[in-house]
């Protein structure tokens, strides 16, 4: 019975080798040595090396320098371990898409609008803070007439769809010369450049999804020329309908209106 206990206390012996118990001890400092370093993502810089020290004379490891993981240049206090995810500049594309939308429009009108333009149908100027869509009286309108001639109809209507699709305050504003009319239609310039004006917005907004909230219309008579009245040809050039586009900030109605007043088309 007595050799019987020594065989059975030498064989469970023999299933745990000595060194084993000294591995598992190691294993286990260093699985809580990486947990505590993991466990914080800000640090005391002279409180780690005086861990890092103790770590280093724990496992006998004299030749190694565990504050190499630390900068040279000494951090401050409480640094950031984990560097925060910087911001990845913009690619081509990106930047195609936050295009500003007065370059954009205004491209696309010179493009688009090409045979148009060099007819004298329309005239395009762009500026840094609005573009202006011209069409000249006797493109747009018989004399004395707020009744669009046929041929700019389909313009007018290529443009609405155009603005609608950008965040636009759309002023419509027309002009007339300094000759007087009083007709059974209209009583004064001011009656037949504000019927011109409405005329317009209303092909604008024909089959379009432009947002008549921020669409305005303006008669200004004889009140803003291009030209001095002092000819024919002067006067010619001052009859005339134009759309000036505003880019839409979220700006509230009394900012619009600001915005308005200082427009172009009532300087």
């Amino acid at each position: 019975m007595h050799i019987n206990t020594k065989k059975r206390r030498k064989a469970k012996n023999e299933e745990v080798p000595e060194w084993m118990v000294t591995f598992a001890d190691m294993m286990t400092l260093l699985l809580t040595f990486f947990v505590l370093i993991l466990s914080f993502s800000t640090t005391d810089v002279e409180r780690y090396k005086s861990i890092a020290e103790a770590m280093q004379s724990s496992f006998g490891l004299q030749e190694l320098n565990p504050l190499s993981i630390i900068p040279a240049d000494n951090p401050p206090k409480n640094e950031n371990i984990i560097e925060p995810l910087k911001p990845q500049p913009s690619t081509e594309a990106e930047d195609a898409d936050i295009e500003n939308q007065l370059e954009s429009i205004g491209n696309r009108l010179e493009t688009n609008f090409t045979d148009e333009i060099e007819k004298g149908v329309v005239i395009v100027e762009r500026d840094e803070d609005h573009i202006i869509i011209r069409f000249p009286d006797e493109s747009a309108f018989t004399s004395g007439s707020d009744y669009l001639e046929p041929a700019v109809v389909p313009v007018l209507q290529k443009v609405g769809q155009l603005i609608s699709e950008y965040d636009m305050f759309t002023i419509v504003g027309g002009h007339t010369d300094d000759q007087p009319i009083n007709t059974d239609r209209f009583r004064s310039n001011w009656d037949l450049s504000a019927a011109r004006a409405v005329s317009v917005a209303h092909e604008l907004t024909w089959l379009t999804d432009l947002e008549e909230k921020f669409l305005y219309v303006v008669g200004n008579a004889d009140a803003r020329p291009l030209v001095p009245n002092t000819s024919q040809e002067n006067r010619i050039k001052n009859r005339r309908v134009e759309i000036l586009l505003i880019e839409r900030p979220d700006n509230t109605e009394r900012d619009v209106y600001q915005g308005i007043q200082q427009s172009p088309l009532l300087r």
